[in-house]
């Protein structure tokens, strides 16, 4: 099946190959996959195969992948956790190239890591160094670069806020070492959204603090979450952005219109959290997506507030 590609032309995935998917092997070898269904990399457990699925296990496989599908007008895209995405049942179109660079050691007061790290990870990491400040991360189900790219955040803080410098890949394709400022940071946002430079490695800067507190911090935060969160069914977290300009949580706004009783197919509104959809068991892209559109309604109807996705669409 071809790829159609800005100009039209297509580049030929087919059995057959042809010098373009020659080249690809050549380029990203044992590591390509064809035809890789991507649910099973998503925290939804929703989406259909991937033209090409490539796993970088280094960065310098992530860069060579990323070069190679722009030079050949390969539409592709990062994958990390699979978290905060939901993928078209049809797939995607082009080369997914599944981020695993996840080396990450711990410094005097800095912690500098590969985007591919879980944020697990990051805290377990702080906690050994007794480092404070990233206490939020833990048990969010995603990487150090799906995280920086939104600004992820939870109990009042965000990930932006303790990055000191970071080595990215423009768009242009250069890699370059930036600091906290190039980012510009926002609520769920950061300049690599609008910029598509993409995140290689990066270094946050804490404060040293007691490791039993941290610790304990930490351990309060998850049995939270896995009080409030889905265990079982598969979920992206919060499916839309609070109201920061009238400091409303989508939540709360969701919970006035019902939401909790919705679904739409095996898509369902969790009943302990009225802002996160969830797959009840092979649910369709397309039934959360209906459901979504269905919650975005309900709120504009009664309030007037026009929701923001969170969740980004892809494929």
């Amino acid at each position: 099946m071809p790829i159609e590609t800005k100009k039209g032309k297509g580049i030929s995935l087919s059995a057959e190959g042809g010098v373009e998917k020659l080249r690809v092997k050549l380029f990203l070898g044992e590591n390509l996959k064809h035809k890789e269904v991507l649910a099973p990399y998503t925290t939804f457990n929703i989406g259909g195969p991937a033209d090409l699925f490539f796993r970088a296990k280094k960065i310098e496989d992530l860069v060579n992948a990323v070069l190679m599908a722009s030079e050949l007008k390969i539409p592709y895209f990062i994958l990390g956790g699979g978290s905060n995405i939901l993928i078209s049942d049809e797939g995607f179109k082009g080369l997914v190239i599944r981020n695993e660079c996840r080396k990450v050691d711990g410094v005097e007061n800095k912690i500098v890591c590969q985007s591919g790290t879980w944020l697990d990870d990051l805290v377990a990491v702080a906690i050994d160094n007794s480092l404070k400040g990233l206490e939020f991360c833990a048990g969010i189900p995603g990487t150090v670069g799906g995280a920086v790219y939104g600004n992820a955040g939870a109990y009042g803080k965000s990930i932006g806020e303790f990055l000191k410098e970071a080595v990215i890949l423009t768009a242009d394709g250069k890699i370059e070492i930036v600091n906290q400022n190039y980012f510009e940071f926002d609520y769920r946002y950061s300049q690599l959204k609008k910029k598509k430079d993409i995140l290689l490695s990066a270094e946050f800067e804490l404060k040293k603090g007691d490791r039993k507190k941290i610790k304990k911090e930490v351990q309060r935060i998850l049995a939270e979450r896995k009080r409030r969160l889905p265990e079982k069914e598969g979920s992206a977290g919060c499916f839309f952005k609070n109201v920061k300009s009238k400091n409303l949580s989508a939540g709360f706004l969701l919970d006035k219109v019902g939401a909790k009783k919705l679904n739409v197919g095996k898509a369902a509104v969790f009943s302990k959290h009225a802002n996160i959809i969830i797959n009840r068991g092979e649910a369709k892209a397309k039934d959360v997506k209906n459901l979504a559109r269905m919650l975005k309604d309900r709120v504009k109807d009664k309030f007037g507030i026009e929701l923001q996705r969170e969740v980004i669409y892809i494929g």
